[in-house]
């Protein structure tokens, strides 16, 4: 298993320095002038000159390839740089709001498995009854409207109507209603995942042989199909959690919450250079360990799956 471990880091290694390029270029040809925007933070309306010491300053006026490498060893060392909005330290501004994705984005993953594998269960134990056919429409209706529509709407009956949450957010802020905006639309999906999971190992050999033998039904279903029919949710699990906590901007956008997509997405208006680059660099690092242990997770669930 350690010897697995080690071998997936390492293959993870070229992957990050190839997001690190990528994410280096890109920021730097799409943000503009950056020895303009670091001179505007010195000097109230630089002029020509004044813009170019900056630029010496910072190292900007050297080759890309240069300052991705100065870049790079910084990265290294846990320093990517102070935020050109207020000069300070974007690893510590990170790790100030990541908290905040992090309990929005647990919240979400909780919701969503509370809802879709019951529903899931029931509706491939019971095939075209009431309870599936509403498990079917709540399917579709949660895969088909967009999770900032349901925000705004959630937030406009519970905040200016009922004035059950707070419009302007704020520290005492709850996230049960923004985890639930942002697992409705994936409630859906796994529902459906879920119920196909269910109904496929249902159908397997082995599992009519146990009923035959007259093992009890909650035995049968938790034991042995549950177990089966897991892996495939679980898989689901792992990319969602990665998409909640790289895709959280808008949500935390919408009910004002201080989390690091919220940070970003202001880092992208105000064309943050740094900011963007070690937020991307973050995402990426979370992505891979996430994937990482799901694979990990798998061959613990199910002794028949190899780590190779």
């Amino acid at each position: 298993m350690f010897q697995f471990i080690f071998k997936r880091i390492v293959q993870l290694i070229p992957i990050l320095f190839i997001v690190s390029i990528i994410t280096f270029s890109l920021s730097s040809f799409s943000a503009g002038d950056a020895a303009r925007v670091l001179a505007e933070r010195e000097y109230i309306r630089p002029n020509t000159k004044e813009i170019e010491l900056v630029r010496v300053k910072y190292g900007l006026d050297k080759p890309l390839p240069v300052q991705y490498c100065n870049w790079l060893k910084k990265v290294f060392k846990g320093d990517f740089g102070n935020s050109y909005k207020n000069n300070k330290p974007v690893l510590g501004e990170m790790i100030y709001y990541f908290p905040n994705t992090v309990k929005l984005s647990l919240g979400a993953i909780i919701i969503v498995i509370c809802i879709s594998i019951p529903v899931g269960i029931i509706s491939a134990l019971k095939p075209n009854s009431i309870f599936d056919y509403v498990g079917r429409f709540f399917s579709f209706f949660s895969a088909s409207v967009p999770s900032f529509w349901v925000g705004l709407i959630l937030l406009y009956v519970l905040g200016a109507k009922l004035k059950f949450i707070s419009v302007l957010g704020g520290r005492n802020q709850g996230i049960l209603i923004p985890a639930f905006t942002m697992a409705f639309g994936m409630c859906g999906a796994n529902i459906r995942l879920m119920k196909a999971s269910i109904t496929e190992v249902l159908n397997k050999g082995y599992m009519q042989a146990a009923k035959a033998k007259g093992i009890s039904c909650i035995r049968l279903y938790c034991k042995h199909g549950l177990k089966n029919a897991i892996l495939p949710i679980l898989t689901k699990t792992g990319i969602m959690f990665s998409g909640f906590l790289c895709g959280a901007s808008i949500i935390e956008s919408i009910f004002s919450i201080s989390g690091i997509g919220k940070y970003a997405l202001d880092a992208v208006i105000t064309k943050d250079v740094p900011v963007i680059q070690g937020y991307v660099m973050l995402m990426a690092v979370i992505v891979v360990v996430i994937n990482l242990a799901v694979d990990i997770l798998y061959s613990l669930i199910d002794p028949r799956i190899k780590v190779q």
